[in-house]
């Protein structure tokens, strides 16, 4: 990948001077109904991040800072959806 994308938990990359706030990026990952597995779990928050570096990039960034990750189940036990939330600010940093 030639467009790379620096992703922080953080309000900073370190080593790095944020030369402007573009705005609120999202990327989503489902589970789909059925046993939840390490793997399905994977597969689902690489999709997620997939969407938050494709929608950073789109708008021209090149770092996501405030990365918060939230999960949401539903269903029945042993047979459930999970939802994977990737939010974070879209940046420009030198």
């Amino acid at each position: 990948m030639t467009n790379q994308i620096e992703i922080a938990t953080s309000d900073t990359i370190a080593n790095k001077k944020i030369v402007s706030h573009i705005g609120v990026v999202v990327g989503v990952g489902t589970v789909a109904f059925g046993a939840i597995t390490t793997n399905k779990a994977k597969g689902a928050y690489i999709k997620a991040m997939s969407q938050l570096k494709s929608s950073a990039l789109e708008k021209g960034a090149n770092a996501v800072i405030s990365l918060t990750v939230t999960t949401n189940g539903s269903g029945f036990p042993f047979f459930r959806a999970q939802t994977i939330i990737l939010t974070g600010t879209a940046v420009k940093v030198d």
